[in-house]
């Protein structure tokens, strides 16, 4: 499905394929179950979800060892399994970067991330999200009546079971607005960082996923919700900026620390921000870079954001 909402959002943008169901295996019910959501931020397989989904599958060390398992989903609405490698947890919100790897006999395919973009919200903005839900899962509670958008449904293979498991779910969109903006702290348990109230319809599993704004830009990470009602909280992407990963996937090799974080993964284009994070220690390169987005704009037939960020605004790299 080709998803344009509103005029104005880009042609022809596959918003599904940069969705990715995290699931969990029940070695003793031989089911897997739907636990969280992410969204791809590069295309070697990099993935922003919840920390609370993937924290007990992660040992000391970082690495994942649980079994649990990402699902990438392509244009052609088919399906391969990726393998969750190793996660970073921010030291504050609930949210981790994860590395994944495609699952054998699965053949390596590009991961799809779309633009997450730092423009501010205003009360009133419309916003929309794919929300996953398990194939037996009601959501027959709406406030906001949505549709499901796509059904999938595959086979998983299994060394320690003899047969298959099965894998299904439903994409449903959910579309609302914006109708609170938390500036100071809501509460240090899920939400210790200024979040955002909409009435977008999000269930138990979709922790992690991205919400969109009308130009179909990721602005946010779901949090918590209830129920599908008409409240629902998020953390601006500004969050994810100070999640690290491993230098090497990335073919960064020649960097002086091992990992790097979002916001400088940002300012090389390894990941796509729109508008653009700029950087003042190359100001005549950020100048050209944010001229090229402007006239793409232009070229779509929108407007540029007003919005200019430099990285030197936002906090640098943890301490290794």
């Amino acid at each position: 499905m080709r998803f344009r909402p509103y005029p104005g959002t880009r042609k022809d943008l596959d918003l599904l394929t940069a969705i990715a169901p995290v699931f969990r295996i029940d070695l003793l019910r031989s089911e897997a179950k739907l636990i969280g959501t992410g969204f791809w931020v590069t295309d070697v397989g990099h993935l922003v979800t919840a920390w609370h989904v993937v924290e007990e599958n992660i040992d000391a060390d970082g690495v994942d060892r649980g079994p649990i398992f990402a699902i990438q989903t392509f244009a052609d609405r088919s399906i391969a399994v990726r393998n969750f490698r190793k996660s970073d947890k921010h030291p504050k919100f609930d949210l981790a970067l994860s590395e994944t790897v495609t699952a054998p006999p699965c053949v390596h395919r590009p991961t799809t991330p779309i633009a997450m973009t730092l423009d501010k919200f205003t009360v009133g903005d419309q916003v929309f999200s794919f929300a996953v839900l398990a194939h037996d899962q009601a959501s027959d509670n709406e406030a906001l009546n949505g549709h499901t958008a796509y059904s999938f449904t595959g086979e998983l293979s299994i060394a320690q079971l003899e047969g298959f498991i099965l894998v299904a779910f439903d994409v449903r969109l959910s579309v609302g607005h914006v109708s609170t903006i938390f500036e100071t702290m809501r509460d240090t348990v899920m939400l210790p960082f200024p979040c955002i109230q909409t009435n977008v319809p999000i269930y138990g599993g979709n922790s992690g996923g991205p919400l969109f704004d009308i130009r179909g830009r990721i602005c946010a990470v779901h949090c918590t919700s209830f129920g599908g009602n008409d409240i629902a909280f998020h953390v601006p992407i500004e969050a994810v900026l100070e999640l690290r990963t491993g230098a090497e996937p990335l073919g960064l090799k020649d960097r002086l620390r091992k990992n790097v974080s979002l916001i400088e993964l940002a300012v090389d284009r390894k990941v796509v921000f729109d508008p653009p994070i700029l950087d003042y220690d190359k100001l005549a390169r950020s100048i050209l870079c944010w001229l090229y987005y402007a006239l793409k704009c232009l070229a779509r037939r929108e407007l540029p954001s007003r919005t200019i960020q430099f990285a030197t605004a936002f906090p640098r790299e943890r301490d290794q």
